[in-house]
Formats: structure tokens, C-alpha cells, sequence
């Protein structure tokens, strides 16, 4: 991998890609968003390590603006909501409230996710714990909740949300983490 440049590693269900970073825009009084490419045109954009956008694979994600408390005691900035559009399921402009709970690096499950077991991996190898938070899911949704972890600066370094019920799509960031706005 080229020093100069960020890399993002994307998976899904029988796909992975290595996305670059192309582009960051800074949205006033909001954390970054980052545009990340990948060689098949495939496109992921996120913020704060939170998936924006999603174009060049079915159920994507077309937009997603969020709402932003403000950071907590280890410097963590988490979402309390989120507005999105996702064409293929027929939703658009969809409003739902967004809550996190912390979970412990122990309990954090790998069973079905090579990048998360990767991280968990190397984390213990390095002694170094993340800070998880898992979405609570919402009551009346059948898709399954998110989940996030941060260094203990609050950048974030892996992230994970679903689609559909069937359809979930997961992140590592492989160089550097994003530094905090």
C-alpha cells in the first residue's frame, strides 16, 4: 500500500473491496465526511465512521445526513439520528432515532466477520482496547443493528451497518486512522 494514501477495506457477503481515500469535505459544525473508491466504481462514503453513502451494489444507500450529540467523556461523537434514502427497498427520506450502547472489547462478537475478528485480533496482540458501541436496534425494524469501534482518542477504526436483514456491510480502515476534527 502507497504511504501517501488512506485505505479503507470494505466486505460483504461474497464481495470485498480496498477502497482509497479520495476526498474529504468538511460540513459546518459536523464531523468529516470521507468519500472512499474502490476499482470496480463501487463508492463509500463515511462520516466519522458512520456509512453516509453507498453506491455500485444493490440495496445501496443513496444519502444519509445524521444527527450529532455532542462527544462523550472519551471523546467519541456518536449519532442520535438519521435521515436516508435507500431506492432498491422503496424508502426515501426516512427519519429514525439512533441510540448506542458501549459493549466490552470481550464481548464483541467475530463469529461471522473476518474484519472483526482481524481487529479484535491484533488489538489484544498490540494490548490496546477499542471503544465499541452497538446500535440498539429499533422495534419495529427487522434489520439488524450497527456496530462501531473507535481508538481510545475517539477516532474510528471499523464500522459495520445492514442494509436488510440479509444484506450488511462492514469497514476497516487500514492505514491511519481518521483524526478527529
Amino acid at each position: 500500500m502507497n504511504p501517501n494514501l488512506q485505505y479503507l477495506e470494505g466486505h460483504t457477503v461474497g464481495a470485498q473491496a480496498m477502497m482509497v481515500l479520495g476526498y474529504v469535505v468538511t460540513p459546518l459544525q459536523q464531523p468529516p465526511v470521507q468519500t472512499w473508491y474502490d476499482s470496480q466504481r463501487e463508492l463509500l462514503r463515511t462520516q466519522n465512521g458512520f456509512m453516509v453513502g453507498l453506491t455500485g451494489v444493490k440495496n445501496y444507500i443513496s444519502t444519509t445526513q445524521y444527527t450529532w450529540a455532542e462527544p462523550n467523556q472519551q471523546g467519541v461523537q456518536l449519532p442520535t439520528g438519521k435521515t436516508y434514502s435507500q431506492p432498491d427497498q422503496q424508502i426515501f427520506n426516512k427519519t429514525v432515532a439512533l441510540q448506542f450502547v458501549p459493549i466490552p472489547q470481550a464481548l464483541v462478537n467475530t463469529k461471522n466477520s473476518v474484519l472483526r475478528k482481524r481487529l479484535v485480533e491484533a488489538t489484544k496482540q498490540e494490548k490496546q482496547t477499542l471503544l465499541w458501541f452497538q446500535e440498539l436496534p429499533q422495534a419495529d425494524s427487522d434489520i439488524p443493528y450497527s456496530l462501531h469501534a473507535f481508538t481510545s482518542t475517539g477516532s474510528p477504526v471499523y464500522g459495520s451497518q445492514c442494509l436488510t436483514s440479509a444484506t450488511c456491510i462492514e469497514w476497516l480502515y487500514r492505514s491511519n486512522p481518521i483524526p478527529k476534527p
